[in-house]
């Protein structure tokens, strides 16, 4: 999915919406009119989507309950027969699901999930074997429960996005600092190049930079958007944001007079199904030792009896390998095997399509991505490069969470990416039209101005709005190594370690977030590594945010889903 952010599904608003209680004789709470400037932020699905739901679920405490009881009790699993992908028809590299090799018993890694984090940890733990040219090659097995590729990854916006002005804002707020605000929001729109570089590799994953555009429905938002533009240049002046105020954004843009106003900065957008699919290729060519299989679940991780040097058992269909470290890199699906993290990791649903812009759609040759902007809600489009004669490639919409039968709440606690849901399908079909009629639709193509093909899938959300990346305690995992010198890296000798939680923002975490994951695997965190294409130089703590995404007991309490309803 995406995320993803930007690599995400959708991105839900972070509102921090406020409700009271109305003091009359049938109890009800109303919802109150003014709301913080939290609540523009269209890119980042945070806490504040829980909240929201939360909160509205304040008006109904049943089904806010049901949603904490969906998230808590809740399988977890992939399930069969999920809703077919845009991104996934023609895959251009079917041979990746081939699994060409068996289950082997005995394993250095174990990498479970192959969407953009689990192939970031796999590609750097094999680069790094490979620079110390160990005597005995890297034994590595990437695992998926279905397809390669066809979880959120595979399912998500195409967007390699975040909104600066409002970013910076909330990693302020959340981080109680400017200057580990700046550090994160840096790191995350770094994405836009490091992807690049890994898709000069792998050309069909179309990464490329884009203006990314987004357009305000309401005056009063978008003078609070403006308001945090300029706190982001008081703070983070190397990073531009332009202003564009009602007619000369309906100008330069192409929408109708429903926009009140614009902002624009760079950004990045992608085929990240494609992308990840020919990264994977490329790395089975390149290692024979790789062992790449899908539709593989985990069944089950256990502490292997008499087995000190591999003392992880991991159990599929096809057998068990035992191995020396696991990654969990499964996003929202993380707490079927890790089932203390139901507290703080949940699965949401969300929609996509791929949609005909028509030829009156302005043409952007690829080049643009656009939001949508109306508190509490927003939408997130994209558009393909031009088709090969010429013509405008497929404008990919995605959003409309909030416009589910309850508000969203209906679609947090859930991962079933079989089910398509109807009322945020219906916005996502009308929001474009809605905002660029007359310049939507026209030509001669039988779905000009139509929808192509739409989708569902699931992404992960933590109770605080951050990943969760780095070592997982024997107290978190409940698996107790306990064989004399059980030294692996890691926290209380663990060797299990995470990747997951990316709160619909993956396309802008969950590449260096994997990365960074195997060099902790491989205990070369302290190392100066050299720069190679799709990862920096340097020691990880001088470009990765650990302390702000770790996992401890104390991280677990702030994540934990039961803080959104306070």
């Amino acid at each position: 999915m995406a995320q993803h952010s930007q690599d995400g599904l959708f991105r839900p608003s972070q509102s921090d919406t406020s409700h009271q209680a109305a003091q009359g004789k049938a109890g009800k709470m109303d919802m109150v009119s003014s709301f913080p400037p939290s609540l523009f932020d269209h890119t980042q699905a945070e806490r504040y989507l829980l909240k929201i739901a939360a909160q509205l679920g304040a008006v109904s405490g049943a089904g806010f309950g049901a949603m904490l009881s969906r998230a808590l009790q809740g399988a977890a699993v992939p399930v069969a027969n999920a809703t077919a992908s845009y991104w996934m028809d023609d895959a251009p590299f079917p041979e990746v699901n081939l699994n060409a090799h068996p289950l082997p018993d005995l394993a250095d890694y174990v990498i479970i999930g192959t969407g953009i984090a689990g192939l970031a940890a796999t590609r750097t733990v094999l680069e790094i074997s490979r620079d110390q040219r160990t005597e005995m090659p890297l034994r590595v097995v990437a695992l998926d429960a279905r397809d390669v590729c066809a979880g959120a990854t595979g399912r998500n916006g195409g967007h390699i996005k975040s909104a600066p002005y409002k970013d910076f804002a909330d990693l302020k707020t959340r981080l109680g600092s400017a200057d580990k605000a700046r550090d994160t929001l840096r790191f995350m729109r770094s994405h836009v190049d490091v992807l690049k570089e890994v898709g000069r590799e792998v050309p069909e994953g179309e990464v490329r930079d884009v203006e990314s555009v987004d357009m305000f429905l309401e005056q009063e938002d978008f003078e609070k958007a403006k308001s945090l533009v300029d706190d982001l240049k008081t703070n983070v002046p190397d990073i531009e944001v332009n202003v564009w105020p009602g007619e000369e954004a309906r100008k330069k843009f192409g929408c109708n007079d429903l926009i009140v106003g614009a902002l624009s900065y760079p950004a990045g957008a992608a085929f990240p199904f494609r992308l990840v699919t020919g990264a994977w290729k490329a790395l089975v060519d390149k290692y024979p030792q790789l062992v790449l299989l899908s539709n593989t679940p985990v069944e089950d991780i256990s502490v292997a009896a008499n087995s000190p040097q591999h003392p992880y058992a991991i159990k599929t269909p096809k057998g068990t390998v035992r191995t020396r470290h696991v990654l969990h890199a499964t996003n929202a699906y993380a707490p079927s095997l890790v089932p203390r993290l139901r507290n703080s990791l949940t699965g949401a649903r969300g929609c996509m399509s791929a949609q005909d812009g028509g030829a009156d759609f302005p043409a952007t040759h690829g080049n643009r991505s656009w939001g949508t902007v109306y508190a509490p809600g927003f939408d997130y489009v994209t558009q393909r490069p031009d088709n090969d004669d010429g013509s405008p490639g497929d404008v990919m919409v995605g959003g409309g969470f909030l416009r589910s039968k309850s508000g969203g709440l209906d679609l947090l606690g859930v991962w079933d990416d079989s089910k398509r849901d109807a009322l945020p399908l219906v916005h996502v079909r009308g929001i474009m039209p809605t905002v660029f009629e007359p310049n939507w639709g026209g030509g001669s193509s039988p779905t000009a101005g139509s929808s192509k093909k739409d989708w569902t899938g699931i992404m992960g959300f933590t109770g605080d709005s951050l990943p969760f990346v780095g070592s997982l305690s024997q107290n978190i995992s409940e698996r107790q190594n306990t064989y004399p010198g059980a030294d692996v890296a890691g926290l209380e000798g663990s060797g299990e370690w995470i990747a997951a939680g990316f709160n619909g923002h993956g396309m802008v975490w969950a590449w260096l977030s994997g990365a960074a994951a195997a060099i902790m695997m491989a205990g070369q965190d302290k190392k100066d590594l050299p720069k190679v294409p799709g990862r920096p130089a340097g020691t990880l703590d001088s470009w990765f945010p650990r302390d702000v995404v770790a996992l401890d007991e104390e991280r677990l309490k702030r994540a934990d889903l039961k803080n959104l309803s306070l």
